[in-house]
């Protein structure tokens, strides 16, 4: 008789069930995309110009940055969310949504080695590349599921900081999209909205089981995480394959050899949409009994509105700024004469 194979421990035998279920799930829908696109929420198909956007990255379950010859990355941006609005439509394309978003707002954390591994391996320490937006912008098509972002990014690497190594910055454009990505070495493939299947809580932790201190398991358990709640169909894959140039500049010669510029660059970035109205943010999700998703929506409402106030401040009147001048000279004319605070 064949010998029986040794038991595992608890601990690694729950993993094991718990990744073999998500690769179950995940073949599935795999098997079951084509019947399901287009199966995005149903709010998408009546926005309007003017309405609220959110796109937050989601966990991964690939290495989501990759570029020339080196080993792919696992960079964990999960939770951080970038604000926008819909615009009016092109005439051209009068169904798809046009998407514009404020890169004010943009929140990705910097590549390092609290973020970011290497087959499982936090970067050295000391090295960090922040990621600068410069433009994101496309358009979504609510009958597929089908989007297409330009985003256009600066990328300031530096070793121990700034005032010790300072790498050239590398500008790049990625054409993030949820069809297929090609570039002259690399190739990659995104999933539409509506062809993702929303998962638990739990689906997502399965690689961080041992490590509570995660940034992706703390970001889950986190009550009102923009990766909680959501709807079905707002959950997609974009990918890009993008061509980085030769860089100049102070190290650029070290850059230039090490990375062979210029050359493809891979990202991957599961994410996922929300659309609401300025109006009535929640309210839908609330009349539906969706209290938490009903929460995370305000609380994005009352980021975009501190943004909006941020940029462009109440007006105030000379009229206003001299009643203001003279209600301080009164002040501070009783304050000296009777020493109230003497």
């Amino acid at each position: 008789a064949a010998a029986s194979p040794r038991r595992l421990s608890a601990s690694r035998e729950a993993r094991r069930r718990r990744v073999t279920a998500s690769a179950s799930a995940d073949a599935e829908v795999s098997r079951k995309a084509p019947s399901r696109r287009g199966s995005v929420p149903e709010r998408w198909h009546t926005a309007r110009p003017g309405d609220r956007i959110a796109l937050t990255t989601m966990p991964s379950s690939r290495p989501t940055l990759g570029v020339s010859s080196w080993p792919d990355f696992d960079y964990d941006a999960s939770g951080a969310t970038t604000l926008g609005v819909v615009e009016p439509p092109d005439p051209k394309h009068p169904d798809a949504l046009r998407l514009r978003f404020d890169v004010r707002t943009f929140e990705g954390p910097p590549v390092c080695g609290r973020t970011t591994r290497v087959f499982g391996v936090p970067l050295p320490p000391g090295v960090r590349i922040d990621i600068v937006p410069l433009s994101l912008h496309g358009w979504l098509d609510p009958k597929t599921g089908a989007c297409a972002l330009d985003f256009d990014a600066e990328f300031r690497g530096s070793i121990f900081g700034e005032g010790f190594i300072k790498l050239p910055p590398m500008t790049v454009r990625s054409p993030l999209t949820t069809g297929a990505a090609r570039g002259a070495r690399r190739e990659a493939f995104g999933k539409p909205f509506g062809s993702t299947r929303a998962r638990g809580d739990d689906a997502y932790s399965y690689d961080v089981e041992d490590d509570v201190e995660d940034v992706t398991h703390r970001l889950l358990l986190k009550k009102n995480s923009p990766c909680r709640g959501g709807a079905d169909g707002d959950l997609a894959e974009l990918v890009a394959v993008a061509t980085v140039p030769r860089v100049s500049g102070r190290w650029s010669g070290l850059m230039n050899f090490m990375l062979s510029l210029p050359n493809d660059a891979l990202a991957v970035l599961p994410c996922r949409l929300r659309v609401w109205d300025a109006a009535e943010p929640g309210v839908l999700e609330e009349s539906n009994g969706n209290k938490e998703e009903a929460d995370i929506l305000r609380r994005l409402d009352s980021r975009f509105e501190y943004r909006a106030r941020v940029a462009d401040p109440l007006p105030i009147s000379q009229t206003e700024l001299n009643l203001a001048l003279v209600t301080f000279g009164a002040a501070t004319f009783v304050e000296e004469s009777h020493q109230l605070y003497a």
